[in-house]
């Protein structure tokens, strides 16, 4: 497992990627052993470590970006201001007073640590007694590579991560990983990346809606009915005629310019209809 690790997290702090490699015992345990699982797991620990990178959370934000994390929180530059670059006040701020945080610098001391960011004083108890550690004594042993993998494993078995797994429902799972949907959008880069290493026939098979039955699918087919039926017919009589020794030009009735941005749309089209469908199979979207 360990070079599929390197090859899936190539930028990947070596600690965190031989740690993964050494709890797959703890992962098989804990029932993170199919391909969808092993794919959805990976990908929700490669987003919230920074790709295998980061096991502290960073808090060091502008204020502008304070804003567009926790906009209700910090509707306006004003109200970031004094939180900005400032990771302890911001910490307290944001945690404080919710996730078993009641002292009055619980939000800091139990910020987001490990490859899953742990985050709050109930989840390092709860974490803890599952590893016979005392992770609300000792916090940052949270920060030591295997010990943070462990971690990341029992909060997923603990919150039930994998029924949505099993649906193939990313959303579903980065809920109960993140509390949100926080870089939904690098989950689903990273699901795909976890695929092409730990997936086989039956990820690519599974999923919530079919792609005719998903308003994407159903957007995704028309475009490649259309293409099909309009531009196929138009592909084959360019093929005949390249075949016959007349230049593309000669055979669509257009210049050179033309006939790029024809190629450009259609790569365009064809690029778009992958995607939609890719996520309609495999996100249960």
């Amino acid at each position: 497992m360990l070079d599929e690790l390197k090859a899936f997290a190539p930028g990947g702090r070596p600690a965190l990627i031989k740690a993964i490699a050494d709890a797959q015992p703890e992962m098989e345990r804990a029932g993170i052993n199919t391909p969808l699982r092993i794919c959805h797991f990976m990908a929700q620990m490669f987003v919230e470590s920074g790709g295998l990178r980061v096991t502290e959370e960073n808090l060091n934000y502008s204020a502008k970006r304070l804003c567009a994390v926790w906009p209700k929180r910090f509707p306006t530059l004003k109200s970031a201001e004094p939180y900005a670059m400032n990771p302890r006040a911001l910490a307290n701020k944001v945690y404080g007073g919710r996730m078993g945080n009641v002292g009055p610098d619980d939000g800091w001391r139990f910020r987001g640590r490990g490859p899953k960011q742990v985050t709050g004083k109930d989840n390092y108890r709860a974490i803890g007694k599952v590893l016979g550690l005392d992770l609300v004594k000792e916090p940052d042993l949270l920060l030591e590579a295997l010990i943070g993998v462990r971690a990341a494993i029992s909060f997923w078995k603990m919150n039930g991560c994998n029924a949505p797994a099993d649906k193939n429902d990313i959303r579903g799972v980065t809920l109960k990983v993140n509390g949100g949907y926080n870089g939904l959008a690098d989950r689903r880069a990273a699901f795909r990346k976890a695929v092409q290493i730990w997936g086989d026939d039956s990820v690519s098979e599974i999923g919530s809606k079919t792609a005719a039955r998903s308003n994407i699918g159903r957007a995704s087919l028309l475009a490649g009915g259309l293409s099909t039926a309009g531009i196929g017919n138009q592909i084959y009589e360019v093929s005949s005629a390249v075949e016959s020794g007349r230049s593309l030009m000669d055979a669509l009735g257009v210049n050179f310019l033309t006939l790029i941005l024809l190629a450009a749309v259609l790569g365009l089209v064809v690029y778009i209809f992958r995607d939609r469908l890719f996520i309609s199979k495999h996100e249960g979207l």
